[in-house]
C-alpha cells in the first residue's frame, strides 16, 4: 500500500463507515421487500405485493412519517428531542379543518395559516427550552398535551370531514401518476438533506449537537439554532397534518397522536443519535419505509393488529441493535 493509500485511509474512515451503514439499511429494505413479495404471492393474484399500484400506497403510507421524520432529524441532531409533534400535527390540522369547513375559508389561507402556526409553536418550544430554560425532554412533553388539550377544547369531541377539493389536492391528487404526498415528502426531504448537510445551519446543527459548549466558544449562536431546529419540526409537522387531512378527508383532536413513537422509531432506526450531533436523514427514509413495507405485507397477510405490534416493536429493537454492532465494526 503506498503513501497516498494510506492517507486516503486515514482521511476518509467516517466516510467509509456511514456508506457501509447505508448499505446495509438499503439491503435491510430490499430483503424485506424480497420477504414479503414471496409471502404475499397467491396463484390467483401474483405477487400482490409487488404491484405498482400498492408500492405507490407503501410509499404513501410512509411519506407522512418521512416529513415528520426529518423534522424529529434535524432536532435530535442538534441534541434536543421534539415530543410535541403529535400535538402539533393535531392541533394545525383542526385549525384548519375549522377555517376549511366551518368558516369557508379559502384553503391557501388555511394552509399558510396552519403552516405559520406550526412554526409558531415550534419557536415557543425553541423559547422554553433556550431562555426559559426547561430540558427538551419536559418542555415539549408539556405542550405535548397543552395542545392536544386546545384541539379538544375546540373541537369539542367532534370530528370534522369534507373539505373543498382544491384542498385535497395535496392529499388526494396525483401528478404524473405520482400521488401528491409522495411528492410533498420528496421535496420536503432535499430541502432537508440540503440545509442539514450543505449549509451553515446544518454543519451548526451538528456542532452544537456534538458539544454544546464548544459550539458556543466557536462563536455559535446556539441559542438561534436551537430555535432554529423547532421552527423547522414544528412547521414540517403542521405540514405533515395537512398532508393527513387532505387524503382522509376528516380531522380530529388525536389525530397526530398515533405518530409520535413511530417517528421516534424510524429516526433512530436510521441511525440519527438520540445523544445529538450525529443525523441521518437517507436512514430515516429508509427506515421510515421499511416499517411502511412490513405493515403493509402484514395487512395483506391479515396479520391481527396484536401482533403486528409485536412485529414492528421487535424490528426496532434489532434494528438498533444491529446498527449499534455495525459501528463498531465499520
Amino acid at each position: 500500500m503506498n503513501l497516498a493509500q494510506v492517507t486516503a485511509k486515514r482521511i476518509t474512515p467516517a466516510l467509509e463507515r456511514q456508506w457501509v451503514l447505508g448499505a446495509a439499511r438499503f439491503i435491510v429494505l430490499i430483503c424485506v421487500c424480497v420477504v414479503m413479495a414471496v409471502l404475499t404471492r397467491s396463484d390467483e393474484y401474483g405477487f400482490v405485493f409487488l404491484n405498482v399500484g400498492n408500492l405507490l400506497n407503501v410509499v404513501r403510507n410512509a411519506s407522512i412519517l418521512i416529513i415528520i421524520g426529518v423534522g424529529q432529524t434535524i432536532t435530535l441532531t442538534a441534541k434536543d428531542v421534539d415530543l410535541s409533534i403529535g400535538s402539533v400535527l393535531s392541533l394545525t390540522s383542526v385549525v384548519a379543518a375549522i377555517m376549511l369547513n366551518r368558516y369557508g375559508i379559502a384553503f391557501p389561507v388555511a394552509i399558510l395559516a396552519a403552516l405559520l402556526i406550526g412554526a409558531l409553536l415550534g419557536l415557543i418550544n425553541g423559547l422554553l427550552i433556550t431562555y426559559v430554560g426547561l430540558p427538551p425532554f419536559i418542555a415539549t412533553y408539556g405542550t405535548l398535551w397543552v395542545l392536544f388539550g386546545f384541539a379538544y377544547l375546540i373541537l369539542q369531541g367532534a370530528v370534522i370531514y369534507g373539505f373543498p377539493a382544491g384542498f385535497r389536492v395535496i392529499g388526494n391528487g396525483n401528478l404524473l401518476g405520482i400521488p401528491m404526498p409522495i411528492i410533498v415528502m420528496a421535496v420536503v426531504f432535499c430541502l432537508g438533506y440540503f440545509v442539514l448537510y450543505h449549509t451553515t445551519l446544518g454543519r451548526r446543527f451538528f456542532a452544537t449537537g456534538a458539544n454544546i459548549e464548544t459550539a458556543r466558544m466557536s462563536g455559535i449562536k446556539v441559542e438561534r439554532v436551537v430555535i432554529s431546529a423547532y421552527v423547522i419540526s414544528g412547521f414540517l409537522a403542521a405540514l405533515a397534518g395537512l398532508v393527513l387531512i387532505a387524503y382522509t378527508n376528516g380531522a380530529e383532536a388525536r389525530i397526530g397522536d398515533r405518530y409520535l413513537l413511530p417517528v421516534m422509531a424510524v429516526v433512530v432506526m436510521g441511525g440519527t443519535s438520540l445523544a445529538g450531533g450525529q443525523g441521518n436523514l437517507v436512514g430515516t427514509l429508509v427506515a421510515a419505509l421499511i416499517m411502511a413495507v412490513i405493515n403493509n405485507g402484514m395487512n395483506i397477510l391479515a396479520v391481527p393488529a396484536i401482533w403486528q405490534s409485536l412485529v414492528v416493536g421487535l424490528l426496532i429493537i434489532g434494528s438498533v441493535l444491529a446498527d449499534q454492532w455495525l459501528r463498531r465494526r465499520a
